[in-house]
């Protein structure tokens, strides 16, 4: 699914929501609201335009998407014909990244646990949209706590456009442009109850269930059957079938989803994904959770199996 098809489902949405809530509130305003409040708890993308000139540099904040763990805001940067942008160019820094009015990278901030933030050309949303004069990039921040970034007021500030060459950095245009939005509701993940057992490269476990978003995915593995994998690395085991060599988080690398049409998707790994991924060991629960993103948006609600590259394997969900 792609980022315009999956706003035009959440806009014929939002006029069917109008709609229904018209005939129960017989009010513009109340039906407005109620709307609103309504696409925030279900929507992952927000639409914000909001747009700031300097130097002959507009920079737009055109989305923002947020979910557990990551917070990303999509920018549009367009020039005058005597600005060029090239694949190398970015912003100098993120001088203010704050959250509730409070730097996300503070010393005494721990709502976050590990945290990483950055800049860079766009991959996600916009990535084949580019020109010399006109360029989409990517601010967020990834972290691995359970805070809540639910109807947060969020302020980012980008400071001068540079070009990196091999050993350093050029200002390409001074200036700094400031933005500030509050976020919608975190939609929780969509739960897919599996309990059956995948071949994972010559051990077979019991995928318990998958938490799906349309960026983000969760496999829930039986624990022992999973650290099987990790003792026999660990021991340096010689598996006598096919043994690919590779811990379980490298095994589980999702490049295709099937839709329950049939229809199949390569997904284009080469854009990285939106977030980091990561791996929780819950032995008093009996799973080990591997976490990560999908390269592109995914309809989740339409999932009907995932393909794991390294090991050529399908997974119905």
């Amino acid at each position: 699914m792609t980022k315009d098809v999956f706003i035009k489902e959440v806009r014929d949405a939002e006029a069917m929501l109008y709609h229904v809530s018209k005939s129960i509130l017989n009010n513009d305003s109340d039906c407005g609201d109620a709307v609103q409040e309504t696409m925030q708890e279900s929507t992952y993308i927000q639409n914000i335009d909001q747009s700031v000139t300097q130097n002959g540099v507009t920079v737009t904040l055109t989305d923002s998407v947020q979910d557990r763990g990551f917070l990303y805001a999509f920018f549009e940067v367009k020039t005058d014909d005597n600005i060029s942008m090239t694949d190398n160019t970015s912003f100098e820094e993120m001088t203010h990244f704050k959250i509730d009015e409070k730097e996300v990278y503070a010393e005494e901030d721990n709502r976050f646990g590990s945290l990483s933030t950055g800049i860079s050309q766009d991959n996600l949303l916009n990535y084949d949209q580019d020109s010399a004069h006109s360029k989409y990039f990517t601010a967020g921040i990834s972290y691995d706590s359970d805070y809540d970034l639910s109807n947060k007021t969020v302020e980012i500030t980008l400071k001068n456009l540079t070009d990196e060459g091999d050993y350093d950095k050029t200002v390409i245009t001074d200036g700094t442009w400031d933005f500030k939005w509050t976020l919608g509701t975190v939609k929780s993940p969509i739960t897919l109850e599996v309990n059956r057992k995948c071949d994972f490269g010559g051990y077979e476990i019991t995928v318990k269930k998958m938490e799906v978003t349309p960026l983000l995915w969760s496999l829930y593995l039986d624990y022992d059957e999973a650290m099987k994998v990790y003792e026999d690395e660990k021991n340096k085991f010689e598996y006598a079938g096919t043994d690919y060599g590779m811990d379980l988080y490298d095994r589980v690398n999702i490049d295709q989803v099937r839709y329950k049409d049939g229809t199949v998707v390569t997904l284009d790994l080469t854009m990285g994904g939106i977030g980091g991924g990561e791996e929780k060991q819950d032995k008093e629960n009996g799973v080990l959770i591997i976490r990560n993103s999908f390269p592109q948006l995914v309809d989740v609600d339409n999932l009907q199996a995932v393909h794991f590259k390294n090991i050529d394997q399908w997974l119905e969900v």
